[in-house]
C-alpha cells in the first residue's frame, strides 16, 4: 500500500514539474538608438524588457516578432540567439531591427514631440524548460514615448 502512495507522489510530481510555462510580459522598450541612418533602410538598436512570471529558469531558443507603432507594422523582429531567462525576474532582450524611411516619417511628429505611443509586439517564441520545449505566443501592447530624437543624437 505504501508503494502505491510512493508511485502516486511520484506522478503527481513529475506532473506539477511539467506544467506548462506562462508567458513573458512585455513591460516597454528601455532604450532605442539609431545605428545607420539612410533614405533607403534605417537599422534600430532597442532593448526590450520582459518579465519572467515563472518560477523556474526558462531558456529563449527563437523569436520571431512583428512590432506595430499605433496599429501599423513598424518592423519584423527575428533572434536565434539563445536567453538564459531567469526565474521570477526582468530581463532584457537586445533587438536590431531594419526600419524603411517612410515609416520613420509617418509617425515623425509623434517621435519628435516625444508623444505616448501604442506599442505591440506580436508573434512566437520557442522557450525550453530542461529537455521540454514549446512555441508560445507572444501578444503585449503598452503605451510609451519612443525618443528617437535622443537616439539620434548618441
Amino acid at each position: 500500500m505504501n508503494l502505491n502512495k510512493y508511485i502516486f507522489s511520484g506522478f503527481l510530481f513529475l506532473f506539477m514539474a511539467c506544467s506548462s510555462p506562462k508567458p513573458f510580459v512585455f513591460k516597454g522598450i528601455e532604450s532605442i538608438k539609431m545605428e545607420k541612418a539612410s533614405f533607403g533602410k534605417n537599422i534600430l538598436k532597442a532593448d526590450f524588457v520582459y518579465e519572467n512570471p515563472n518560477n523556474f529558469n526558462l531558456v529563449l531558443k527563437n523569436l520571431d516578432c512583428s512590432v506595430f507603432i499605433n496599429d501599423e507594422l513598424f518592423t519584423q523582429y527575428k533572434s536565434d540567439t539563445v536567453y538564459k531567462i531567469p526565474a521570477n525576474a526582468n530581463f532584457v532582450l537586445p533587438a536590431k531591427m531594419q526600419v524603411e524611411l517612410g515609416l520613420l516619417l509617418k509617425n515623425s511628429v509623434d517621435i519628435l514631440f516625444n508623444k505616448p505611443m501604442k506599442i505591440s509586439v506580436k508573434g512566437m517564441a520557442t522557450i525550453s524548460k530542461g529537455m521540454l520545449t514549446k512555441i508560445i505566443p507572444i501578444s503585449y501592447e503598452t503605451t510609451q514615448q519612443l525618443n528617437l530624437k535622443e537616439a539620434l543624437q548618441r
